[in-house]
């Protein structure tokens, strides 16, 4: 072997050399390489699961807002229908107090009228009678005329002013 430039005492000395660089490296630094490769593994993974949780919690609290604002839009539904409830209830009380009011206007005026035309009748009999007893004198000053023949003419006469009515 010596004819091919390998030398037995060296050859042992180097995988001598080589075994024992490998048992310091293995010891020294495999370890280290493999424990730091292996928590380096054991973040990455921690990493993921993480990010899975996190999108899962994206993903519930999605669904979580959606439902909220669905919850909000089913609120303002239901406080637009009440208002819109509570404004036709509130039209139609000032519109029959309305009515109401109008028909007492009405009524007071129809009262206030009756009243005024059972006055102006009031005065009119009463003039009517001051007429009648004023025409009643004149013709007593002008003739003689019996209480028979007075009580008939005033008879006459309130007969006609009631027709007047």
């Amino acid at each position: 072997m010596e004819a091919l430039g390998i030398y037995p005492g060296y050859l042992i000395a180097q995988i001598v050399n080589f075994l024992l660089l490998f048992f310091l490296l293995y010891m020294l630094l495999y370890k280290r390489v493999f424990n730091m490769l292996d928590e380096r593994k054991q973040r990455i993974k921690q990493s993921l699961e993480e990010a899975e949780r996190v999108k899962q919690e994206t993903v519930r609290d999605e669904a979580a807002f959606q439902e909220r604002m669905a919850q909000v839009e089913r609120e303002r539904r239901e406080i637009i229908a009440q208002a819109t409830q509570e404004a036709m209830k509130l039209r139609e009380d000032v519109l029959t107090k309305a009515q109401e009011e109008a028909r007492q206007i009405v009524a007071k005026e129809r009262e206030d009228f009756e009243a005024q035309r059972q006055q102006a009748m009031a005065e009119l009999r009463r003039q009517a009678l001051d007429l009648v007893v004023l025409t009643t004198r004149k013709v007593v000053e002008q003739t003689t005329v019996d209480e028979a023949t007075q009580r008939s003419l005033i008879s006459e006469f309130l007969a006609e002013v009631g027709e007047l009515e």
